[in-house]
């Protein structure tokens, strides 16, 4: 018993410091142009003062995107308090950025998700194979009606769909999510951007990383 009671220390001790170390091992895998790399200068952040904030940079015509739905939900359920999700389309050419107005009407339509507006858009792309809504160059009265026509089979109205379209809300979305993409240089979707100076996705993973364990590491780092 004496014996036990001797060793019982010398054991925990051991175990906190393998602990230490392998959580120290683990973070030192993560490293500046592996995992993730540095926007400099850091862009401006939505997240109320004090947060951190994630956003992810998708397209709705992207099948990375929509499988990495899942691992954005098990985030949004695990994440900490102090951290603002954030989500911003991307505007890397013309349809794409037709298709930032979808996601951002949808958004003003939609806003606190009780719908899950954003899923089904997602749902009818990839799982319905519905086309997504045209854009055609130069012809911005038959752009916006491909977008209402879209909205409208989703159960909205053409009033509360023209309310969204023609609001001034709605424009400056837009140019944020412009800002957004121009300013963190991205060339690719699915991206994540953490404090608006970290860039990381799930193309960077590699071997047994995994997404949500750098998306935490990377709001530890300083901003």
């Amino acid at each position: 018993m004496r014996i036990v009671k001797f060793l019982l220390p010398v054991v925990t001790a051991v175990l906190f410091t393998l602990v230490g170390c392998m959580s120290e091992v683990t973070q030192a895998e993560y490293t500046e142009g592996k995992q993730y790399s540095v926007i400099d200068p850091p862009i401006a952040l939505k997240a109320p003062t004090g947060q951190h904030e994630v956003s992810e940079i998708f397209w709705y015509g992207c099948p990375h995107c929509f499988s990495l739905e899942p691992t954005i939900k098990e985030y949004l359920k695990t994440k900490p308090a102090n951290v603002f999700f954030n989500r911003v389309p991307g505007t890397l050419g013309e349809t794409w950025d037709y298709h930032a107005k979808l996601y951002y009407i949808g958004y003003i339509l939609d806003r606190d998700g009780a719908k899950d507006l954003h899923g089904k858009i997602f749902n009818a792309a990839h799982v319905q194979r519905r086309p997504l809504p045209r854009f055609e160059r130069g012809n911005t009265a038959k752009n916006d009606d491909n977008l209402r026509r879209f909205f409208e089979s989703f159960g909205y109205t053409a009033d509360e769909i023209n309310k969204a379209m023609s609001s001034m809300e709605l424009n400056s979305l837009l140019s944020y999510a412009r800002d957004v993409n121009t300013k963190s240089g991205i060339d690719s979707v699915p991206s994540i951007i953490v404090n608006g100076k970290y860039l990381t996705g799930p193309s960077r993973m590699t071997g047994s990383d995994k997404l949500i364990d750098v998306i935490n590491y990377l709001t530890k780092l300083p901003r």
